[in-house]
């Protein structure tokens, strides 16, 4: 049922057209609708995309406005002249009639000789159009289909004869008739196993600033999920971008607020929150500025807004960097600080990513001063709270740079580039600090390595003889293509020194028999360092002349990290 533009009043034709103009553009451009209609500066409507302003003027003249009615014509003139003093890049002109040459003539008329602003006029046909194509938003103006609406009613009350046909077909016109209901929200219904789940959902990005909803919710926590608290302090107070759950156990009361046709006032019920999606300001560049002790740049590093929040307490901003995401806090209040919660996961980065992200969150923890700049634009600055970090999550953090540093060594040794693992095995992390310390020129001890198997050439020699009969002697070899076993590849070293100042045979009695019989040739031994050391060592280099039996081991430091994927601290700030 269309809309009878002759039998409406001025204040419902602003109303349809306001509203209409919101669905339209409210996603991709700023829309604000003014009070004064057309006394305040000449702007009915103001909408603002990218630089470019878009100034609407709306004129109730259901039956035109031709020269023979006096004061139509200078209205619209009037209108459009104080309209120019805001510049806009376009004008346009809105009314419910079907215009005439002459009349459409004079409207664009009304910028001759000027390259902008640039003038357009829509009439009846275009608000139509477009209404037909927003049926929910000329339904929610049209009040007199209450008929239909009845036989939808007694349609539910039907036996469902026509099986899955009659479900999808009924349960259909009930969401058109849902869907009716307000300009800005509906309500997706679903029922799963004897209860009736209601979903509000937001027609168009600015439903909650237009149109406004409040949730009164009154809970007990006690013996909920721990961190439950914290993330309703977030969502609730804050606005933060997260899915929040309160099971009906901790709902003691729950009421909601808005237009008049949502009243829901209910006593214990499971309550989910989820983000908006896109999130407020989600995809808008962030750059965060460190500054140094002489307070100038000392690193910047860009990034994204994953979300803008608003809540009862103050505002949230949730940012991702490259392998980090940063959660602000602010209170309204000045007398609380500001909480921040930086997380760092490295699965899937580059070495060179994982070492950036690593850098970020160690100025964080240095208390560092930043500035953070929203699409180019200052919009915040403070120090973070370095303080509140413990001994604990300082030495986690050195342990995580120091085995990525060893990882990107490595991988830049053997030219072989993998992105990070999201965990390491305590034999993946030692073999990798091994593979480190070799390459930058240390003697190291390799805990996997307690014994090698040599192969008689048939010759005798004092040095055999003594090993063979327990003695002991030292030994070393050339391994020419060792290669470091991790996390399942085999990464190409070169060429190793293996040695050992003390080792002896495990099986010398037979090999001693077998060189008195002539026949040693092709015999093996297996060597085993008789202090229980493992064997050493050390990278061959081309002219290197060093005497192993001079090195000593280097210790391969502290435990590395079990997980490489995430880590997080939330901290309270003063800034």
């Amino acid at each position: 049922m269309a809309i009878e533009w002759d039998h409406i009043t001025q204040p419902r034709f602003d109303r349809i057209v306001e509203a209409l103009v919101h669905r339209l553009y409210a996603e991709e451009a700023e829309v604000e609708v003014m009070n004064g209609r057309g006394g305040d500066g000449g702007i009915d409507i103001k909408v603002t995309a990218d630089g470019r302003v878009w100034i609407y003027q709306l004129k109730y003249f259901p039956d035109g406005f031709p020269s023979s009615y006096k004061g139509r014509r200078s209205s619209i003139k009037g209108s459009f002249t104080r309209a120019l003093e805001h510049d806009p890049d376009d004008w346009v002109l809105v009314v419910p009639c079907a215009l005439t040459p002459s009349e459409r003539a004079f409207a664009k008329g009304l910028g001759e000789g000027a390259e902008r602003p640039r003038i357009r006029v829509l009439d009846r046909a275009w608000l139509d159009d477009k209404l037909a194509l927003h049926a929910d938003l000329e339904a929610s103006f049209v009040r007199d289909d209450l008929r239909e609406a009845a036989r939808d009613y007694r349609a539910e009350l039907a036996f469902l004869e026509g099986g899955t046909d009659d479900i999808v077909q009924r349960v259909g016109a009930l969401g058109r008739r849902i869907d009716r209901l307000d300009l800005h929200w509906s309500i997706d219904v679903a029922y799963r196993n004897g209860a009736v789940v209601q979903t509000l959902r937001p027609k168009h990005p600015r439903a909650h600033e237009v149109s406004p909803i409040y949730f009164t919710v009154r809970s007990n926590l006690r013996g909920a999920e721990p961190g439950l608290a914290a993330a309703v302090r977030r969502v609730v107070g804050f606005g933060t971008a997260e899915e929040l759950l309160l099971p009906a156990s901790a709902v003691q009361e729950l009421r909601v607020h808005g237009p008049e046709w949502l009243r829901i006032d209910g006593g214990t019920a499971e309550v989910r929150m989820t983000p908006l999606s896109p999130a407020p300001g989600e995809g808008r560049r962030v750059e965060l500025v460190f500054l140094n002790g002489s307070g100038n740049v000392g690193a910047v590093y860009e990034g994204t807004v994953r979300a803008l929040g608003k809540g009862r307490l103050g505002r949230s901003l949730d940012l991702q960097f490259t392998g980090c995401r940063i959660t602000i806090c602010h209170a309204d209040d000045a007398s609380v600080k500001t909480t921040v919660n930086c997380a760092i996961d490295l699965t899937g980065l580059s070495c060179g990513d994982a070492l950036q992200a690593l850098d970020l969150y160690g100025h964080v923890m240095e208390g560092s001063v930043f500035r953070l700049r929203l699409n180019g634009s200052e919009m915040a600055s403070g120090r973070f709270p370095g303080a509140e970090f413990s001994r604990a999550d300082y030495e986690r953090h050195a342990r995580l740079r120091l085995t990525v540093e060893d990882l990107h060594i490595v991988q830049q040794h053997t030219r072989h580039h993998f992105a990070v693992p999201s965990e390491l095995r305590p034999a993946d992390w030692m073999l990798l600090r091994i593979a480190r310390l070799l390459i930058d020129g240390h003697c190291v001890a390799n805990p996997f390595l307690t014994s090698l198997t040599m192969e008689l050439n048939g010759e005798d020699s004092p040095v055999l003889r003594s090993i063979l009969l327990g003695n002991g002697a030292a030994n070393r070899a050339l391994l020419t293509n060792f290669t470091l076993p991790f996390d399942n590849r085999e990464l190409p070293l070169g060429a190793v020194h293996v040695y050992h100042p003390h080792v002896q045979a495990a099986d010398g009695e037979q090999a001693l028999e077998a060189l008195a019989a002539g026949r040693a040739a092709g015999h093996k031994v297996t060597l085993r360092p008789a202090d229980g050391e493992p064997y050493r060592l050390y990278l061959n280099r081309p002219g290197d002349t060093t005497d192993l039996s001079t090195l000593t081991p280097t210790p391969l430091e502290p435990s590395g990290p079990a997980s490489l994927a995430n880590d997080a601290t939330d901290r309270a700030s003063g800034t």
